[in-house]
């Protein structure tokens, strides 16, 4: 039989405990290890000698060990609830091993605490699991969260570039709506263009041969009188023409240096003429303000016509009108361009400003004020606002308006200022003023053949021989032809094939002294700076009577 374990436990109970397959050990009052098992010195690869009478906690990992040496003596000093916990010790090899511990009282026979009896099992495989998988649950959780966070940034990302692009898709929009309305206003100022050049040709027919006419008959006649009607409505039509020509952008200008200012100033009393007798004028004009090259007359009848619109918001209502000019510095694309395609440029730009408290505008309507004949009124007034606009094209400037419903109207024009002191103008030849002699040649050129008829009537009962051509090419051949005999040439510049200006040009080539007159209802200017350094002896705006052609002639024969 078995020798019995150093110890004071004996009998059943030991042998009980010592062949149990798990650790056990019994404490005294003062934690001091007084029996073990065979299992626990397996445990820990100590003998029985090496454990017995030492405090348990010295077998304790030393991180541990404080806490466990106050948790014995608390046990062991008043009883209290024992539970089971885990504690880590070390091996005989100073290998770490993790044991799970049920305790238990010791008590004498009248039921006083003599020890704590302890079984402990080895759970270090389970535990280097659990910390395993623990440290591969922290790896996926900080896994999950880089990822998240890359997944948050993308779709943060993903975010504003779909903003970035909602924004750029609409800016897109917003440009190509505007390049069609600019295309399509250029498209109509092309046939508003096309359409005046043909009524002034008519026009130009229709006045000469009605002032024909009328030297015909006896003066005070009636038909004297119908004719002088004919004359005055073909008048009339000419001036609407000359509005079409603005709108398109190639009506006649006259440039010179313009102070806005002073033009306002000086328009004053026509502007109280035009406007409601209930509105308030009133001027904000900017003082020493840069000069701007334009057509004087023109500006100021743009100026009228944003006047009379904005009296005309005011529905014969009491309210006030702002005329207002000033300066500004204008950044590339910041102001609207006229043209399709086009940019206006950076740079300082001097700007004539109409703003009403009338009934205001919605946006949809703002969209169509420059369409030929649209108007908000009961009856309209013809090509006010597209004039405007044909000018202000014509001027390289650009227009600028803010209304809505009930809030009035506000209209700023933009010209370019100035920088120079000097102002390029149009090196016009000086007009000869010797008398128009009856005698001498000279060719007429022009596609409409109704002009070339009456032209030839007026000039051959003036006492010149006449030569004509219907095209640029015809001139050309008749010029060579008679070059010696030809004085002067009457030539339109809008014409089929070879137009006026290369016309002039091959003329000034073969002939500089030869007296050229250009002939057009379009801009002289949109001409003349194809021609280069040379110059025609006149221009001759379209429609005329004969009086102003040979008034022309007689000044530069």
């Amino acid at each position: 039989m078995a020798k019995p374990l150093p110890g004071q436990i004996s009998g059943e109970t030991e042998r009980a405990l010592r062949d149990l397959p798990i650790a056990c050990h019994e404490l005294d009052r003062l934690g001091n290890v007084i029996w073990v098992n065979p299992a626990l010195c397996r445990l820990l690869a100590l003998t029985a000698e090496q454990i017995l009478h030492q405090p348990v906690w010295s077998f304790v990992t030393p991180e541990e060990r404080e806490t466990s040496r106050l948790a014995v003596a608390r046990k062991l000093s008043a009883e209290v609830a024992l539970g089971i916990f885990e504690r880590s010790f070390t091996r005989a090899d100073g290998s770490r091993v993790v044991l799970e511990i049920h305790e238990q009282y010791r008590r004498g026979a009248d039921g006083e605490i003599l020890g704590m009896r302890s079984f402990l099992i080895d759970i270090t495989a389970r535990k280097n699991a659990e910390e395993a998988l623990h440290k591969v649950h922290e790896g996926l959780e900080h896994r999950i969260h880089e990822r998240t966070q890359e997944l948050e940034l993308a779709v943060d990302f993903l975010r504003r570039e779909m903003d970035e692009r909602r924004l750029a898709e609409k800016e897109h929009r917003k440009l190509e709506a505007q390049m069609q309305h600019t295309r399509r206003l250029e498209s109509m100022g092309v046939l508003a263009g096309g359409v005046a050049h043909k009524f002034n040709n008519l026009l130009t027919s229709i006045m000469g041969y009605a002032s024909l006419a009328n030297s015909e008959v006896t003066a005070g006649s009636l038909a004297g009188t119908y004719l002088e009607q004919v004359l005055s409505a073909a008048s009339s039509a000419a001036e609407l023409t000359q509005q079409m020509l603005a709108y398109s952008g190639r009506g006649q200008f006259v440039l010179e240096r313009v102070d806005l200012s002073r033009m306002v100033e000086q328009t004053v009393r026509l502007l109280e003429s035009v406007i409601s007798k209930k509105a308030v004028l009133t001027l904000d004009l900017a003082p020493d303000l840069p000069m701007v090259e334009g057509d004087l007359s023109q500006v100021r009848q743009m100026l009228i016509n944003l006047a009379s619109n904005a009296s005309d918001a005011l529905e014969d209502r009491s309210g006030e009108i702002w005329i207002r000019t000033g300066l500004m510095w204008a950044e590339n694309g910041e102001l609207s361009s006229l043209h399709a395609g086009h940019t206006v440029p950076a740079g300082l730009y001097v700007y004539l400003e109409v703003a009403d408290t009338g009934s205001g505008m919605d946006a949809d309507t703002v969209g169509r004020i420059f369409d030929p004949f649209f108007t908000t009124r009961f009856a309209g007034r013809g090509l006010g606002l597209p004039a405007v606009m044909g000018i202000t094209r014509a001027h390289r400037g650009s227009i600028r308006v803010v209304s809505a419903p009930s809030q009035g109207t506000t209209v700023r024009i933009f010209f370019p200022a100035l920088q120079d002191a000097e102002t390029k103008v149009q090196d016009t030849r000086e007009a000869e003023t010797s008398a128009f002699p009856r005698a001498g040649t000279i060719l007429v050129v022009d596609d409409e053949e109704p002009i070339r008829r009456l032209t030839r009537a007026v000039l051959e009962d003036a006492g010149l021989t006449v030569l004509s051509a219907a095209d640029g090419n015809e001139a050309l051949r008749v010029f060579h032809e008679h070059c010696g005999e030809i004085h002067a040439v009457l030539l339109d510049l809008t014409m089929p094939g070879i137009d006026g200006a290369e016309v002039f040009q091959s003329i000034h080539r073969l002939r500089p002294e030869t007296r050229v007159v250009l002939c057009s209802g379009y801009n002289e200017c949109e001409f003349t700076s194809r021609l280069g350094e040379e110059r025609p002896a006149a221009f001759l705006r379209k429609p005329y009577q004969p009086r102003e052609l040979l008034q022309l002639l007689s000044n530069v024969w």
